[in-house]
């Protein structure tokens, strides 16, 4: 099948992803949607509605099918041509645009792809983008290979809360340890916020509550004994009800907006910059 690129004028991430393609030797077809290509586009959009992603902006370019998948976006296509499907898991369409990329969870993916992971990072890197990622505890030694070499321009991590309910609110067990070793990697990047939002969960009775002001101070003193450090930049959030996936979780009273101040006073105990997002 024959590759081919929908792209626009002026677009910088369409010539980066053109340039890995140059680079390793792989032939495209290119059809401009600012130019020549218009027409060629429209007839692929209008056959292909459901699966091109487009906003109030318009459609996010660049767009690639090699005849038998479309992907969208520099990081998803390259990391398509690298590892097909392998990457999936760290790699999801970035909400960031200029010279910033995101979109990148260094949790969630498979460890053994991390080679692949590298260098999807390395040519964005290397054609001027800035990396924003985010992590929340699980593949430890894939983060801090990524701190090693220097691929991530800032981290923000979410700690869901004390180790011992990591399990409970992510459906994950996580050893504490590797959960220590994530923050204290964490907050030897360049750029780093932390940030837990104040979730509800399904306690072991069963009953359904959300995380506590108590459990809020000590996912703080969990921050501050992994980084060694009571002045990094954390952020606390209220969880919006409606996007719970549990249907049990919807049937919860919102907490209130003014309790976040408790939360904030428990947290500053171990973290002084604490502040709720607005």
């Amino acid at each position: 099948m024959e590759n081919t690129i929908y792209s626009a004028t002026g677009c910088a991430r369409c010539k980066i992803t053109k340039n890995y393609f140059k680079e390793n030797n792989i032939t495209f077809k290119e059809f401009d949607f600012k130019a020549e290509g218009k027409e060629a586009f429209a007839q692929f959009y209008r056959s292909n509605r459901s699966q091109v992603f487009r906003d109030n902006d318009g459609v996010e370019f660049p767009v690639f099918t090699d005849g038998k998948n479309i992907r969208q976006g520099a990081s998803v296509i390259i990391g398509y041509l690298i590892a097909g499907d392998g990457l999936s898991g760290y790699i999801g369409r970035s909400l960031l645009h200029g010279e910033w990329i995101d979109g990148f969870d260094i949790s969630t993916g498979d460890p053994d792809q991390l080679e692949n992971l590298v260098a999807v990072l390395k040519h964005l890197k290397k054609n001027g983008l800035k990396i924003q990622a985010i992590c929340h505890g699980p593949n430890a030694d894939i983060l801090e290979k990524i701190l090693d070499l220097g691929l991530v321009d800032r981290l923000i991590m979410e700690v869901k809360g004390p180790p011992e309910l990591y399990g409970q609110l992510t459906g994950r067990e996580l050893d504490a340890d590797e959960l220590l070793k994530s923050i204290e990697l964490a907050a030897k990047f360049q750029k780093v916020q932390f940030f837990t939002t104040i979730a509800p969960l399904k306690r072991m009775d069963g009953t359904l509550e959300f995380l506590t002001p108590e459990e809020i101070s000590s996912t703080a003193q969990v921050i501050e004994t992994a980084s060694g450090s009571k002045k990094n930049f954390y952020t606390l959030k209220l969880f919006d009800l409606s996007t719970a996936l549990d249907e049990q979780l919807k049937n919860l009273e919102p907490l209130p907006s003014s309790m976040m101040f408790k939360y904030r006073t428990q947290a500053r105990r171990y973290q002084v910059m604490t502040e709720i997002e607005k």
